[in-house]
């Protein structure tokens, strides 16, 4: 359609300069009525250029007068994106450089009950700090509850114009954590009665047979029951062992997560295994990545690794050239452990159970150990499993167990 307007421009300026040259013409010979017509003809033609030039010029400013501006696009490109923000199920917080606690989409600002920032109470509440300036958002926990409701966290930071923020996406799991409860209190019932049972019934049965032979009142069945009653006290002790490990493992408190020096924390992690098992022929390995740190609770987590390690030199001792590795390395973001050992390994049908409170293969045992460690980690927001090393090249040919720890913003290069 354009190439047409320009012809015919294009065609009304050469028609128009023709009609002016004829009618110069027909006035030199004095033929005025030709003259007349030539010049109505210019006019003609002078208007249809000018009626062309000017339907394009029209159209041009048209297209600018509807055309958006840069800030009419940016702010409509922001309020979709607020649209689609505020149909996420999840909430999203945000934490500016300036410290701000932005609740981002309706969830947030649902839960949270604000329109806009949090206020200091609330920040408190969720960092679960009482005193002081509330940590960042990179502190919080994998996992907070909120107003009876229990969130997954994941962290996230973005960048822009050299400042950083910090993102968190909480995922409600409140439904899954109350199926998992309630299918771990199924468990731990079942192990407690099965224990209390083993326990109690030698118990209530070597006490009976002891007051029958003390009612025989003679010295052979006073020695006797003298035995039994020993065996009783034997075994009251083996179940007030077990009821105080039953103690530890359900007042584990909640983790102070900060910054760990990873290379401090091994070094004392170390010094702690070679000084109980260095003596029985256990051999530590460490195979640490230098410079990493972790965002965990310090003595929680010696705890949590020495279980590990204390499990897998006992494991190791069962078979010649015991040794335990301890391996920390980075991941995705993640500093990984791993703590190995060359013993007989935990077989395929036993793999499901060695988490469960109380479980253990051991005569001496209480089976608190791996239950433990894998409640500080959940508690950290992580996983304690099994890890597969079938096939791999320098595998202790032992049980391995890892889980990662949130790895702290300052050692990330």
């Amino acid at each position: 359609m354009d190439y047409r307007r320009l012809l015919i421009a294009l065609g009304a300026q050469l028609g128009f300069f023709a009609a002016g040259v004829g009618a110069w013409l027909a006035l030199s010979r004095g033929l005025y009525a030709s003259a007349v017509v030539c010049v109505l003809t210019a006019i003609a033609l002078a208007s249809l250029g000018l009626t062309t030039s000017a339907f394009r010029l029209g159209r041009g400013l048209l297209r600018r007068a509807t055309q958006p501006g840069a800030i009419f696009t940016a702010e409509l490109g922001r309020r979709r994106l607020q649209v689609l923000l505020d149909q996420t199920p999840s909430p999203l917080l945000l934490q500016t450089e300036s410290g701000q606690l932005i609740a981002v989409n309706r969830a947030a600002r649902t839960l949270f009950d604000v329109s806009y920032a949090l206020p200091l109470t609330s920040r408190r509440q969720l960092m679960n700090d009482d005193e002081g300036t509330p940590a960042d958002l990179a502190a919080l926990p994998g996992q907070i509850k909120w107003k009876g409701q229990t969130f997954a966290v994941h962290l996230a930071e973005m960048a822009q114009d050299e400042r950083l923020s910090h993102l968190a996406v909480l995922t409600d799991i409140s439904a899954d954590v109350r199926a998992a409860e309630a299918s771990a209190l199924r468990d731990l019932l079942r192990v407690l009665n099965h224990e209390l049972m083993n326990a109690l019934t030698p118990v209530a049965s070597m006490s009976k047979s002891a007051l029958e032979l003390l009612g025989d009142d003679t010295p052979e069945s006073r020695a006797q029951a003298a035995k039994a009653l020993e065996r009783v006290v034997a075994r009251t002790e083996n179940l007030s062992d077990f009821i105080n490990a039953y103690r530890a493992l359900s007042r584990l408190p909640p983790p102070v997560l900060r910054p760990v020096d990873i290379d401090e924390w091994v070094e004392t992690t170390g010094e702690a295994f070679v000084a109980q098992w260095s003596e029985k022929g256990v051999a530590l390995e460490l195979d640490v990545t230098l410079g990493l740190q972790a965002v965990m609770d310090e003595d929680q987590m010696w705890l949590c690794v020495g279980n590990l390690m204390n499990n897998g030199a006992q494991a190791a001792l069962e078979r010649p050239d015991p040794r335990v590795r301890l391996r920390i390395g980075c991941n995705h973001g993640a500093v990984a452990f791993t703590v190995e050992d060359s013993g007989g390994g935990i077989p395929p049908d036993k793999q499901d159970q060695v988490f469960l409170p109380f479980y253990t293969t051991k005569a001496t045992g209480t089976g608190v150990g791996l239950s433990l460690a894998r409640q500080i980690v959940q508690a950290h927001g992580g996983l304690l499993a099994l890890v597969p090393v079938a096939g791999r090249a320098d595998a202790l040919g032992g049980a391995c167990f890892g889980f990662s720890m949130r790895e702290a913003v300052s050692s990330i290069v």
